[in-house]
């Protein structure tokens, strides 16, 4: 599942976003940073802006992927992988009337034990995708 993370920032240009920053305004400067060879010679007080094609610049919030476990696609897994021949042919009932509500109890088990092993063996995924993006003017922010 992606979960937006609303406390960071990140600048969008064509396909390429920037790293998650803490503001729009760092955002703008890593934008900027970025982009500092189509500014050619830049000074410290970034009187190029206004001087270049560059004056906005689209910033949105990252998402994050989270893993969640689905409780019914493991108990269809244990049902079709897992389950001995020698025993299969006596147990057409098995898991077959399983409540919702304790599918739902082992998505949430489970989704919190693979997170833990995920973040504990440093499997996290780290990778992002930004959605839905503003305009920003530069020169409102630096």
């Amino acid at each position: 599942m992606l979960v937006k993370d609303e406390t960071k920032y990140c600048w969008v240009e064509d396909e390429v976003a920037g790293e998650p920053q803490d503001s729009i305004k760092e955002a703008i400067e890593d934008y900027l940073e970025y982009n500092k060879d189509s500014f050619g010679a830049c000074d410290s007080d970034r009187g190029y802006l206004g001087e270049n094609d560059i004056v906005s610049v689209r910033i949105g919030h990252p998402y994050h992927y989270v893993p969640e476990v689905d409780g019914e696609r493991v108990i269809w897994n244990v049902c079709d992988y897992d389950l001995d021949d020698e025993i299969a042919e006596w147990s057409d009932d098995y898991m077959k009337d399983v409540k919702k509500e304790h599918i739902d109890e082992l998505s949430e088990e489970l989704t919190k034990v693979f997170q833990a092993w995920e973040k504990r063996h440093r499997y996290e995924n780290i990778g992002y995708v930004v959605l839905g993006t503003k305009i920003y003017r530069i020169a409102d922010y630096v």
